[in-house]
């Protein structure tokens, strides 16, 4: 704690920064669905809106383009940080003016887009300023930072904003969701423009993306976020709609998704590095998305009236949910930091990984939501627990895989 406090600008900074990137995608990909069902907006409809998340699954096609090249006056990664935060404000503005229902949905999705658009931008930049100031312990906890600030303002744009929406109105919670974006703007403002670890636009190596795939594990590293994400979002999204389908209030529903972030952050996040610490890196991620299945399995039972809906069940559907989206994540990005730290392309490496989750990410909610809607909740939640499965079986495959590497590299330094 006392090396964070050492560089506490810094470190408040990349926080803002972090929990700024969740908000618009919390907005579009939970709490807008939720919001125009509301207003009875059919389900076939809403398959499309995970769609505002595709900058985040296309952002390595760019990464190595903010990786290589930026302002001399504005410093490597401000040169980006400031005019894509700047634009996120003004979409959250433009957003509060408008208000969020049927009949402006083009308008409220559009903007979602360009402000999601410009968050992924950011990250490319804001995770490279966090690997190239931090190393050792002492970026393991900023990681852990990352990996709580994005829930955060991803339930903050999601369930935060459906609080506030079925309270006050969502003009005013986009307003108040502003307040983030706008504060890290002035925390990157007020950093110091040099860094002793830039390189001149140019020189050396430039970072690409073939450089990230040729190191050992790469691709089986990428089809693990793909599963492990797509394993993760059946609970969250698919379940919202149908507490709301139940009669479920907006309140009520916008409570249990922000308690179950308090879990996913405290709990998950934690319980996640204790995994990793204690039985390593597969066997927890393996953990993590056994826990899922479960989840879906219960939802499943109750939608198909197998057990009777009650707060109880959809608590605990809730809490182990939130338990294993914590362990997952935590595990994934842990790997990919452990690819990342073994070259000088971090932005690129790291957005390489997680590019790969958000489209496991966007293709299970637009595949579930399309899927309920032919055949039901019960037999959505099934296939999410169909995914689980496929996850964890791939998981376990890897441990092996990567213990068969340390066996092999180990005879041949003999």
């Amino acid at each position: 704690m006392l090396e964070l406090y050492r560089h506490r600008r810094l470190v408040v900074t990349l926080a803002l920064l972090y929990l700024s990137q969740g908000i618009p995608i919390g907005l579009a990909m939970d709490a807008l669905p939720t919001l125009l069902r509301q207003e009875g907006a059919p389900l076939r409809a809403l398959a499309f809106l995970p769609l505002v998340g595709l900058p985040w699954v296309l952002k390595f096609l760019w990464a190595p383009w903010v990786d290589n090249h930026w302002s001399r006056r504005l410093g490597r990664r401000r040169s980006w940080i400031l005019p894509m935060q700047g634009g996120v404000v003004v979409c959250l503005l433009s957003l509060a003016a408008l208000g969020i229902g049927v009949d402006n949905a083009g308008w409220a999705v559009g903007l979602l887009a360009v402000a999601s658009l410009a968050s992924a931008t950011q990250d490319i930049a804001t995770d490279g300023m966090a690997a190239e100031h931090f190393s050792g312990d002492l970026l393991a906890k900023v990681n852990a930072i990352q990996i709580a600030g994005v829930m955060i303002g991803f339930f903050a744009g999601g369930a935060g904003s459906l609080i506030l929406s079925g309270q006050l109105s969502t003009r005013v919670s986009c307003l108040i969701l502003a307040c983030v974006p706008l504060a890290s703007l002035c925390c990157v403002f007020a950093l110091d423009r040099e860094d002793p670890r830039e390189r001149p636009p140019g020189a050396a190596a430039k970072a690409s993306l073939s450089c990230f795939l040729r190191r050992p594990l790469a691709s089986s590293l990428l089809v693990l976020a793909l599963l492990s994400a797509m394993t993760a979002v059946s609970g969250f999204g698919l379940s919202k709609l149908y507490l709301s389908d139940a009669g479920w209030a907006l309140q009520d529903i916008g409570r249990l998704g922000m308690s179950g972030g308090l879990v996913t952050v405290f709990l998950g996040c934690g319980g996640g590095a204790w995994l990793i610490r204690h039985v390593g890196l597969w066997w927890g991620l393996a953990f993590g998305v056994v826990l899922g299945g479960c989840s879906a399995l219960l939802w499943s039972l109750q939608a198909g009236r197998w057990l009777t809906l009650s707060d109880e069940l959809v608590w605990t559907c809730v809490i182990i949910g939130s338990l294993s989206s914590g362990i997952t994540s935590v595990a994934i990005l842990t790997a990919a930091m452990r690819v990342a730290g073994q070259g000088s392309q971090a932005g690129t490496d790291v957005t390489a990984v997680q590019s790969t989750r958000d489209l496991g990410e966007m293709l299970a909610s637009s595949f579930l939501v399309t899927l309920t809607a032919q055949i039901g909740y019960a037999g959505g939640f099934i296939s999410g627990g169909a995914l689980a499965l496929l996850a964890l079986v791939v998981a376990l495959r890897l441990q092996a895989r990567e213990g068969s590497v340390s066996v092999g590299m180990k005879r041949g330094i003999e």
